[in-house]
């Protein structure tokens, strides 16, 4: 069993990652989708697994790329920020991308507000934020992806 942690919009305050980390136990891989607000090596050092990252509209100083795309188990995901991809407004250019690079999942962040759904076949994630979150209930999300030695791959919000 692989476990993947997926946070977004941790704008400068990790407190909650921390307690992610520590209430996850064993992580195989780290996905931040960006307003890391400069602090990659803070991040580095709480997780202690690899990590893929992203820069978010914040992120002014960071070097990190505004799209990668991880290969996980049998998924290929495309991960990024999403304010490239106008996902105020709706995610079809960001499910467009995603076909566009072969993935069958796209995560993203920026809107504050989790997302879990299939959409153009498509599957769409995006954790809300670890610090700032706009839901309605207005508590810190995140996602948790497990891929089983099947290649079975499950994916859920949590709360921090």
């Amino acid at each position: 069993m692989m476990k993947v942690v997926i946070i977004s919009d941790s704008h400068g305050n990790l407190n909650n990652v921390r307690k992610i980390m520590e209430n996850e136990g064993h992580v195989d891989k780290v996905i931040h989708l960006g307003d890391l607000i400069g602090q990659e090596e803070q991040l580095k050092v709480i997780c202690d697994c690899p990590i893929y990252m992203v820069k978010g509209n914040g992120d002014y100083m960071s070097s990190n790329p505004l799209t990668d795309i991880v290969e996980i188990g049998n998924n290929r995901i495309f991960i990024t920020h999403g304010h490239h991809y106008g996902v105020n407004f709706g995610i079809d250019r960001l499910c467009y991308a995603a076909k566009e690079n072969q993935c069958n999942i796209a995560m993203y962040g920026h809107t504050h507000v989790p997302d879990n759904s299939v959409y153009g076949g498509v599957i769409i994630v995006n954790p809300g934020s670890v610090s700032r979150p706009r839901q309605l209930n207005h508590k810190p999300t995140y996602a948790v992806m497990r891929i089983d030695n099947k290649g079975k791959t499950d994916i859920r919000i949590q709360y921090v």
